[in-house]
């Protein structure tokens, strides 16, 4: 396949590398219980009722029991085939690969997510390939987000019933933030994203947090107060999210670029707790729906919370792209996601036209 930049490639991967064996798939199939509860209900059924009918009462009985048995197998094979439909789901591994992260990380952290979305009935992966330079166009991101929601489209098609479509992104933040929001996390089916995880070194990925609203209240995070800049612009708003304990490393470098750029309010959360972050379902989820409910909470003043807005990121890639999701989905131009460019050591805005708005 040929990366082409800002022209973002599909391809159908297929489904689980290994297959059942003959005799789990005939247990499990719920089609192949049904026919012999059919064919027993069947046979038995027109025994019973001519045995009534001729008045013979020998071994209706069992005639009776068969039937019933027949109808049993039935309801067995429904219920396997309404299990067996739950489980229908599809694999989706959307790339955005960074040059400045490295080409062989990106293509290891790729192949690393196909692998895990394998075990599901089919997997899609989207894939584009960033400018070396910073910063991006948008272009690019928004043509990744048009063909993933093709790509989900597409391995509906091919799997009749799916009822999830699991997400496994692999890309900067920024880049995240601006696929979520044009995404969006108003679907029909359930699109849960997938982050990965250290265990004793090796990295394995799990179900991370599902762009719809979830009820848990739990709040992981410290929201500080809304800081306001001096000279800023009242209606520009910015979101800086710690979730990795750096405190003043980041917090002083977003308070310099929010000067610099003339955003008059700052929003920022960070973690209390020392260590690592948990690295499950839960705590994923209830960080995003936290941080959500924060933002629209937040004391800011009406001309920010309709104009221009900026957000901050650290950590999982899933989080970045869930916030996008459930933020900036009705408005995606109205958001900028400032990314850290270790080559000037400065933030600069994504997208790029945004810069001095």
């Amino acid at each position: 396949m040929t990366d082409t930049l800002n022209t973002p490639a599909m391809t159908v991967v297929g489904g689980p590398s290994a297959t059942p064996s003959a005799a789990r798939r005939v247990i499990a199939d719920g089609a192949a219980w049904s026919g012999v509860g059919g064919v027993l209900a069947g046979g038995f059924g027109i025994e019973a009722a001519k045995s009534v009918l001729t008045g013979e009462p020998a071994g209706r009985w069992w005639l009776f029991l068969g039937c019933l048995c027949g109808l049993a197998f039935m309801a067995v094979g429904a219920r396997l085939r309404l299990r067996t439909a739950a489980k229908t789901q599809i694999g989706l591994v959307v790339t955005a690969a960074d040059p400045a992260r490295g080409a062989r990380r990106a293509e290891l952290l790729e192949d690393k997510a196909v692998e895990y979305s394998q075990k599901y009935a089919i997997t899609v992966k989207t894939r584009l390939a960033l400018p070396a330079a910073h910063p991006w166009p948008k272009e690019g991101i928004d043509a990744l987000a048009d063909e993933t929601i093709a790509a989900a489209q597409i391995a509906e098609r091919l799997v009749h019933g799916a009822t999830r479509v699991n997400l496994v992104p692999t890309m900067p933040l920024p880049a995240g933030f601006r696929l979520g929001a044009r995404i969006g996390h108003t679907h029909p089916r359930e699109i849960v994203l997938h982050a990965m995880r250290q265990r004793d070194g090796d990295p394995a990925y799990f179900p991370a947090v599902s762009l719809r609203e979830n009820p848990l209240t739990t709040e992981p995070l410290t929201a500080e107060p809304v800081e306001i800049f001096d000279g800023g612009d009242p209606s520009r708003a910015a979101l800086a999210v710690d979730l990795q304990n750096l405190g003043h490393d980041f917090l002083h470098p977003v308070q310099e670029t929010c000067r610099r750029h003339g955003i008059g309010n700052l929003l920022l959360l960070h973690r209390t707790a020392a260590g690592p972050l948990e690295e499950d379902a839960s705590t994923y989820t209830a960080i995003v729906e936290q941080i959500c409910r924060t933002w629209r909470q937040a004391p800011l003043q009406p001309a920010a919370r309709t104009g221009r807005h900026a957000v901050f990121l650290t950590g999982p890639v899933a989080i970045a792209v869930a916030l996008g999701a459930r933020l900036a989905h009705i408005q995606p131009d109205r958001w900028t996601a400032f990314t850290f460019d270790n080559t000037s050591s400065d933030y600069e805005p994504f997208p790029a036209e945004d810069a001095g708005r």
